[in-house]
């Protein structure tokens, strides 16, 4: 048995293609950048801004619910695009 194409393709990041004799790697999900319990800022796009930090309650399709330091939820709980947020750096 052929070790790299043992098991199901959807259990393995290196597939063959059909027709093919070169390995080629799979496409990795798009995952969310933050995670709950991230400390971020939030930073419009196209300014130096910062408001925060503040911490990521939750995440839903890229869309993130974050909350004061107390953990209560910002703005009455709106949702930020992921493009409006920046990570904390842990050494500032």
């Amino acid at each position: 048995m052929d070790p790299v194409n043992s098991g199901s393709q959807e259990d393995s990041k290196v597939v063959f293609l059909p027709d093919s004799d070169r390995p080629t790697v799979r496409k990795y999900p798009d995952e969310p950048k933050f995670r709950p319990n991230d400390d971020v800022y939030i930073q419009s796009t196209g300014t130096t801004e910062r408001r925060g930090p503040y911490v990521v309650l939750s995440v839903n399709n890229k869309r993130y619910t974050l909350g004061d330091a107390n953990g209560q939820p910002i703005q009455n709980g709106q949702a930020f695009e992921e493009k409006d947020l920046v990570l904390k750096d842990p050494f500032e």
